[in-house]
């Protein structure tokens, strides 16, 4: 069955940056088989400036033993 992972960051502040958070998941699920990883980057401005948002969906496999 495919399911799915969503990551997110927000000026690399305030949660771990993308790349730490998915390589952590990844090392945690080492039976995983990652089908593909979809990355967004957004840039918006509000009353503190600008920011950037990243996000990532990670596709993934469980490993399954037949």
């Amino acid at each position: 069955m495919i399911k799915t992972k969503i990551f997110a960051e927000v000026n690399g502040k305030s949660m771990q940056q993308i790349d730490i958070q998915i390589n952590k998941w990844l090392a945690d699920h080492p039976d995983y088989i990652i089908v593909d990883i979809k990355l967004q980057t957004k840039l918006y401005q509000d009353d503190s400036g600008y920011n950037v948002f990243r996000d990532a969906l990670v596709i993934y496999r469980e490993y399954e033993n037949v």
